[in-house]
């Protein structure tokens, strides 16, 4: 039976109902009212800002970083790639002067190696014109007296005057010239030697075709061993005048050239280089003895080749702006150097340290350096010279014993170092403001994506919290709530992250109060 005391207990339990409900609402709304406190007190986007902050301090960092070791990487392998660079261009040049060196070796080898095959040519036709089954005729001759003195007996219809032997020369004849003779009797030792003379009248054409393959034979010779007839090409004046014919004749088989020459028995050998007071040059003779079929010496042939030669086909390079080139024998005496004249031979070759020398005349080279140098072996070194170092590389040519030397100053070697250097230091500069920039700019990009990824963030919570502020504000005043403002969008419940399960339990709350409101 439903009493008033029941009645009136149930009235209780739904009062109690309702306190318990109300109570819980006014908590939420105490906390949400609190949270707006906190919000107002608070300046709004500070979470933006400091995820911001945060993303931009790291982002720094890590550029920045990045960048600093960047930097210190181009800066550290400039300064290697200077050292290294300027090292290798040292050596490299260095390089490159042992190779000039060997190079004009080179070519001095073939040279002399041409004019020895030219030597063996010579020797093998003078042999076959005196073999006992030569066919060879006489040929007309002519004595070397009457090639300058045309007027006075007979000579070449093509003698003329050769600025550069300074004398009338033939290019179709030799002339002959034996110890003895003169203009007026001539004619008697012709007589006496005329089947060797016509014979060998007949290497006139191995002359002519053997000087016009190699210019740089000045001269080519035949010294008969018998009687000391000389036979000389091109044709030209030999002994000088009568009164020098008949007071100083002249004995070629005493002078050291053909002394050397025949004590090579057959071989091919080269003279050391002498002056020739005739035409006042320095000559390198190159010679070999030639025989008869049974073994009897006929003489020498040879020929020689003037240091100006040298010079003007060999030793013409141009190293750097003042580097020069030189040869020297393997005793360290100079034949060819370009502060050297053709007078300076005139009392015998010079040696190597008395050229190489300082203002004061003192040597520039030590007795270890010319050691160095002639040992035949190829290498470089350094030397002082007047205050100023220099580069020396040299090399054996392989024929006579020749070395060939090149010079130049360490100076005109290093020229090219500072422009190198400014070359690496301009790279550096550019990669250095490059690197700059990329971590300007990554910083700057990195700023704009923390504020996009802040606000992808901050923006759900930003509107959740205007969502409460708008429900706090309502309960407060205890006006109705909007519809839309109890309604949490769905484009944040329904995302599957964080941010989607703080706006679904938003939104839970939200009903909740929607429920109340109804009740």
């Amino acid at each position: 039976m439903y009493t008033w005391t029941s009645r009136k207990h149930s009235n209780r339990l739904v009062f109690s109902w309702h306190n318990w409900r109300l109570e819980g609402v006014l908590q939420i709304t105490r906390r949400l009212k609190i949270m707006a406190q906190g919000i107002e007190t608070e300046k709004k986007g500070s979470f933006q800002r400091n995820v911001i902050i945060t993303f931009l301090t790291i982002s720094i960092l890590s550029l920045a970083t990045t960048g600093a070791i960047s930097l210190g990487f181009v800066n550290l392998i400039g300064d290697y790639t200077t050292f290294e660079s300027t090292d290798a261009l040292e050596t490299q040049i260095e390089t490159n002067m042992e190779l000039t060196a060997k190079q004009n070796a080179l070519v001095i080898n073939q040279k002399l190696a041409s004019a020895e095959s030219m030597v063996l040519a010579m020797a093998e036709e003078c042999e076959r014109i005196f073999s006992t089954d030569s066919t060879f005729s006489n040929r007309t001759v002519y004595y070397d007296y009457f090639f300058e003195n045309t007027e006075d007996g007979p000579n070449p219809s093509d003698v003329a005057y050769s600025e550069r032997y300074d004398l009338n020369v033939s290019w179709t004849y030799s002339s002959w010239y034996v110890a003895g003779s003169n203009s007026t009797n001539y004619a008697t030792y012709q007589a006496q030697y005329s089947e060797q003379l016509g014979l060998v009248s007949n290497m006139d054409y191995t002359f002519q075709s053997i000087h016009n393959q190699m210019p740089e034979f000045r001269w080519l010779y035949i010294t008969f061993a018998d009687n000391g007839m000389f036979i000389n090409y091109p044709g030209s004046d030999l002994g000088g005048s009568d009164l020098a014919r008949n007071t100083e004749p002249w004995y070629p088989t005493l002078d050291d050239w053909y002394i050397e020459i025949e004590s090579g028995e057959g071989d091919i050998v080269f003279v050391d280089p002498y002056y020739d007071p005739i035409d006042q040059v320095l000559l390198i003779s190159i010679g070999k003895t030639i025989y008869f079929e049974n073994g009897t010496l006929i003489g020498t042939i040879a020929g020689d080749i003037t240091i100006e030669s040298i010079n003007e086909k060999v030793l013409d390079v141009t190293v750097l702006e003042t580097g020069y080139a030189s040869l020297i024998l393997d005793n360290g005496d100079v034949i060819a150097h370009p502060d050297l004249n053709p007078s300076d031979y005139e009392f015998g070759l010079v040696p190597l340290y008395q050229v190489e020398t300082n203002s004061d005349a003192s040597r520039a080279l030590t007795s270890d350096q010319m050691a160095q140098i002639t040992s035949g072996q190829t290498g470089i070194l350094r030397y002082e010279k007047d205050g100023e170092n220099y580069l020396l590389a040299y090399t054996s040519v392989g024929k006579a014993g020749y070395i060939c030397t090149i010079s130049v100053p360490i100076s005109e070697v290093l020229e090219a170092i500072p422009a190198l250097e400014n070359r690496i230091a301009e790279a550096n500069v550019a990669v250095s403001t490059f690197i700059i920039a990329i971590t300007v700019g990554g910083i700057i990009l990195a700023g704009g994506a923390a504020v996009l990824v802040a606000r992808q963030i901050t923006g759900p919570l930003q509107y959740l919290m205007d969502l409460a502020m708008k429900n706090v504000s309502a309960m407060i005043q205890e006006a109705p709530t909007d519809t839309l403002d109890l309604q949490v969008d769905t484009e944040y419940t329904g995302k599957d992250d964080e941010i989607g399960e703080l706006a679904r339990a938003f939104q839970g709350m939200l009903d909740t109060i929607r429920e109340d409101e109804i009740e």
